[in-house]
């Protein structure tokens, strides 16, 4: 089962759900609370121009989050698609952020930020880099130390958020 392609997708699908959760939902658990619609359309086509200040200061955690959160994405899609090159897998991972930054615009949540788009990229690469020192120290084990760790993760996240809903927080 750990060693199984069929594990790794499920993982890989469980760890979307939660990226949307966090990116478009902002890991509300009341839908009622989620500002769809409701605040101004900000677009920052200027990289590093507009960072997240909180009591003047510049937050770097958020550039950092952005990079950490898509390390999943570069580790895991390798072994589902097998035989796609680094790039098209970076190209899919650009993708995918750009798509959750147009989303961002258009349902006037947070702000669309190309400092977030250049962020999860790299994360996406960072995350590829992972998964080739991965191959080269467990080699045929790979994907079931990746399905080991993601299954811990994955489910102490959805512990988690089923917490925050019975809790009603």
């Amino acid at each position: 089962m750990l060693s199984s392609k069929k594990t790794t997708k499920y993982l890989f699908y469980s760890y979307l759900i939660l990226l949307t959760w966090g990116i478009l939902f902002k890991f509300e658990t009341q839908l009622s609370y989620i500002p769809f619609f409701y605040g101004p359309r900000i677009l920052n086509l200027i990289p590093f121009s507009e960072p997240l200040v909180v009591n003047g200061d510049i937050v770097f955690a958020e550039m950092g989050f952005n990079l950490l959160v898509f390390i999943p994405f570069g580790v895991c899609f390798p072994l589902i698609r097998e035989e796609w090159s680094f790039w098209k897998i970076l190209g899919c991972g650009f993708l995918l952020s750009f798509l959750y930054e147009s989303l961002q615009y258009i349902l006037t949540i947070g702000m669309a930020d190309v400092t977030d788009l250049i962020f999860n990229t790299l994360g996406v690469g960072v995350g590829l880099l992972v998964y080739l020192i991965f191959t080269k120290i467990f080699k045929s084990k790979t994907r079931q130390w990746v399905n080991v760790v993601g299954l811990a993760v994955i489910g102490l996240s959805f512990i988690v958020l089923i917490l925050l809903f019975i809790l009603g927080i």
